[in-house]
């Protein structure tokens, strides 16, 4: 299955007359460029802790996870490297930024403007660590509340979230009215939609399932178990999805395997510990990836290609009516078809944002011959109208 995937405007360090874009919250959803928007995601880190270092960058990544139809990935860590940053854009790929609470206001004002930038986001699960905060939770509460405020003076167009540990309490909600959108780490072996109703009860607020899935390893057995991976995130998405009018998506733990969190860097481990997760109730720390950690596909990547291809939302539509074919493209020629019979202004960008090569047509077809294998992003232009296209070429 090759990838569908629409998204939004290219990033103005490449096309400087294509204004920043505005992401905002209303009635429990979110918008971008007053495009509804659903959150398609996976939490993206790339196997670098604790001595482990995978020696895989995003220029392997990207491909992958706009196969997998994914839109948006969730850091742990703010992306500093710019060229990063970049090609997430080129490939329409929306970043969740996790910022540090210590030191922040400087990333929000260099990168606010970036179109990869979906939300700025404080905290990953720091509701269970009391004793981070003087053992007192309610500390956390006063800090993410002044760090969402902050951030909004700072950026008013773009939410500010939290990835709080399973549903917030009433405290919680109450500390923290500038939170836009909460998110919650849920683990409740298939049914993270038990949550999404919970917090629906308590607040009107956006919300979006921030870490959610299942390991392929069974410890019952002592073996690694795809099969069953992919059987509960089948459940686990379809299970948010039905949600949808409540919940804004989720982002999916994770994406490559990890071999520094339970043992050996260099080796991976079975470790971990009791916990909510289908089907064995134990958390297998070096199996979440829905790829390998040498990034080979497991089954429940083609589960998440399909779901999220299925379930996704147009955040741009054409502004006029423009269609490319064949796609993906394993000859010299791409077609076009242009109803206006306009003269067109194409330009041609790879996946980390350089450009290959511009062309003024009036006919019907594309010059395509000096592409290699890859992704691509097509900028068409029609005088003031811009619209954009991704092609494979095989």
């Amino acid at each position: 299955m090759y990838f569908r995937i629409i998204f939004s405007l290219i990033l103005y360090f490449i096309f400087s007359e294509i204004n920043s874009q505005t992401v905002y919250v209303e009635e429990r959803k979110i918008y971008v460029n007053s495009q509804e928007y659903r959150i398609n995601g996976i939490c993206y880190a790339r196997g670098e802790g604790n001595g482990e270092n995978s020696g895989y960058s995003f220029n392997d990544d990207i491909p992958l996870l706009v196969e997998a139809n994914i839109n948006t990935i969730r850091t742990y860590a703010a992306i500093t490297n710019i060229a990063e940053l970049n090609a997430f854009a080129n490939a329409g790929i929306k970043v969740i930024m996790m910022l540090n609470e210590n030191s922040y206001t400087w990333y929000v004002n260099q990168f606010k403007d970036h179109p990869a930038i979906l939300m700025w986001e404080f905290g990953n699960e720091f509701n269970y660590h009391p004793e981070w905060f003087g053992n007192n939770i309610q500390n956390w509460y006063n800090i993410l509340e002044d760090r969402a405020s902050t951030v909004k003076s700072l950026d008013p167009n773009h939410p500010v979230s939290t990835g709080h540990g399973e549903v917030p309490n009433v405290q919680a909600l109450n500390s923290c009215p500038s939170i836009d959108v909460w998110g919650m780490n849920v683990y409740r072996w298939l049914s993270p939609d038990s949550a999404i109703n919970e917090l629906a009860e308590l607040s009107d607020k956006a919300m979006y399932i921030s870490e959610v899935g299942a390991d392929s390893f069974n410890s019952n057995s002592n073996a690694e178990n795809q099969v069953e991976q992919a059987q509960a995130i089948e459940i686990i998405l379809n299970a948010i999805i039905d949600k949808s009018d409540l919940c804004i998506g989720t982002t999916l733990f994770e994406f490559c395997d990890e071999w520094w969190k339970a043992g050996n860097p260099n080796q991976q481990d079975s470790g971990g510990f009791p916990n909510a997760i289908p089907y064995d109730n134990f958390a297998n720390e070096e199996y979440w990836g829905i790829v390998t950690r040498d990034r080979v596909p497991k089954l429940s990547y083609y589960v998440v290609q399909e779901i999220y291809e299925a379930s996704s939302l147009s955040i741009q539509e054409n502004p006029f009516n423009i269609s490319i074919y064949p796609n993906p493209v394993s000859v010299e020629v791409l077609n076009i078809i242009n109803p206006s019979n306009e003269p067109l202004s194409i330009s041609i960008y790879d996946v980390n944002g350089r450009k290959i090569n511009s062309q003024q047509i009036i006919f019907d077809s594309v010059d395509i011959s000096d592409l290699s294998t890859g992704f691509y992003s097509l900028v068409i232009r029609s005088g003031e109208k811009t619209t954009v296209k991704k092609i494979v070429v095989k």
